[in-house]
């Protein structure tokens, strides 16, 4: 698939990877799911420290995209799992790379 410079904040269909500096997420907007793997970014150079999160490699419910542009931390509004009542925003390291796989 094709490599994209952001992801719409009114995207609502696809599968997306997005690599940050220090792990890689993967946006489902058929099942509203986000995941993140740490660890599984692209920094070399040891400046970035790799923040444990709780879910870390569980799919969370995706309620939204605030922004996510190739060179900016990415904003993903999100659900608790075990709490419907309970949102919060992911905020992530600089983005490296978007790619639409699905």
């Amino acid at each position: 698939m094709a490599q994209v410079k952001r992801i719409p904040t009114d995207t609502s269909e696809g599968v997306w990877t997005v690599v940050t500096r220090t792990s890689t997420y993967l946006l489902d907007f058929g099942e509203m799911t986000l995941l993140r793997a740490p660890g599984v970014g692209s920094s070399s150079d040891g400046a970035w420290e790799i923040s444990e999160l709780r879910r870390d490699s569980e799919d969370i419910p995706l309620l939204g995209v605030k922004v996510c542009t190739v060179g900016e931390s990415a904003q993903f509004w999100v659900r608790a799992v075990d709490d419907p009542d309970v949102r919060t925003w992911r905020i992530t390291t600089p983005v490296v790379s978007i790619e639409r796989i699905g």
